[in-house]
């Protein structure tokens, strides 16, 4: 192969070549087998002429391929949707300022829904744990705390005495 048509062909890939220079290829391919640059152009042809190996070539390509993000792009280019984006109103920023705010009412929730969340918030005596006392401290709810100590002490009545001291403890906390 010339050094020109091997040029013109780097410069431009995309190019349909005969079936001579097809050949050509195929022979630099053969002889120097590890030449990225020239599987590439033997993928590209075979992309463009839909050969039948194309699968064959494609695996090949992408062996010796350094990038093969690179190589994908370069068999499957970039398609530009061809939609005309839709442009937005575009308003000022007085315009902004200068519409109500309350376009849509504000949907107010249902009682149902706030007797459920009332039903919920109550404390169940039996997921009652030290953890869950100390957090109530931590948060600032004595008596949660102090009731949670007292359920405490009847679930567990060998640790009454340290939760007792506890109760004594916040109650001071609260005075």
């Amino acid at each position: 192969m010339k050094k020109s048509i091997f040029n013109t062909l780097i410069k431009n890939p995309k190019k349909k070549i005969d079936n001579t220079s097809k050949d050509e290829v195929n022979q630099l391919k053969n002889k120097f087998p590890y030449c990225e640059l020239i599987h590439n152009l033997s993928l590209i042809q075979a992309s463009l002429d839909d050969d039948i190996n194309f699968n064959e070539v494609l695996s090949l390509s992408s062996l010796y391929s350094i990038n093969r993000e690179k190589l994908f792009t370069t068999i499957n280019p970039k398609i530009i949707s061809s939609k005309s984006q839709t442009s937005l109103n575009k308003y000022h920023f007085e315009e902004w300022l200068q519409k109500p705010l309350t376009k849509k009412p504000k949907s107010k929730p249902k009682k149902q829904t706030l007797n459920r969340l009332e039903t919920s918030i109550t404390d169940n005596d039996y997921l009652t744990t030290e953890t869950l006392a100390e957090l109530y401290i931590d948060q600032g709810y004595y008596e949660r705390a102090i009731q949670a100590y007292n359920i405490l002490c009847l679930k567990y009545p060998k640790k009454s005495g340290l939760f007792a001291n506890r109760i004594k403890d916040i109650k001071t906390k609260i005075n």
